[in-house]
């Protein structure tokens, strides 16, 4: 009966380890597609008068919905995956650093797909109030803007702080994997100094430096994972 249920554990420690990995690369790759729909795909000028953004949002209302729900909804579901898949990696998952930093992450897990049900639902109720009430729907586009913005990434705090913890934990527990936690513990700290908003480059540099992070993450569980299949 141990034998079996041995097995069974290793076989769902397995499971989750290659799930966290493919979230994390999925992450990064959200990032990628976002990138691609708002500043590739779109080419809507940024200081455009509100009523002109609503009308070029109309004109383009499937694309940019499907970026919001890449952008908020996918990436909030396989970041959901990573923060339950990645304390499992560590010698001492119940550690208190390990746990609050999963708190942290939970909690980000809960703006994320918040941010992206409001983006979605006010795009609609927008669009169709452009027509008949102008005004109202100006008004409402900018409520929906500063909600989403304050929940989804304005101040990139709650993130961060899942980051920088998590690599903490990390660096404390596996110093064969520095290097890896010392980026996380950088790119965590970028995500803090955004509250700071007025200082220059701040999201730019959390945005490649968590970008880098995913990818190695990713990659790192997914060859662990594969390596541990070998061996039995």
């Amino acid at each position: 009966m141990s034998f079996y249920q041995g097995a069974s554990n290793s076989a769902s420690f397995l499971t989750l380890q290659r799930c966290g990995g493919l979230a994390s690369i999925g992450m990064a790759l959200c990032y990628f597609t976002v990138a691609l729909i708002f500043f590739a795909a779109l080419s809507q000028p940024e200081q455009a008068e509100p009523l002109l953004r609503i009308q070029y949002i109309d004109q383009h209302q499937f694309l940019v919905a499907t970026g919001y729900a890449i952008g908020y909804l996918l990436f909030g579901f396989l970041l959901a995956v990573m923060v339950i898949a990645i304390p499992q990696q560590l010698p001492q998952p119940r550690s208190a650093l390990v746990q609050v930093s999963g708190l942290f992450g939970k909690v980000w897990v809960v703006l994320m797909m918040a941010s992206g049900m409001i983006a979605l639902t006010g795009l609609e109720r927008v669009i169709n109030l452009v027509n008949t009430d102008p005004d109202l729907a100006v008004t409402l586009f900018s409520v929906m803007g500063m909600m989403t913005h304050a929940l989804g990434g304005g101040i990139e705090l709650v993130g961060g702080l899942w980051i920088l913890l998590f690599s903490l934990a990390g660096l404390l527990q596996q110093p064969q994997k520095a290097k890896l936690h010392w980026l996380g513990l950088l790119t965590g700290s970028f995500a803090i100094l955004t509250v700071f908003h007025t200082l220059p480059y701040l999201k730019e540099a959390f945005g490649l430096s968590q970008l880098v992070w995913q990818l190695w993450f990713g990659v790192v569980l997914l060859r662990q994972s594969q390596q541990e299949i070998t061996a039995e």
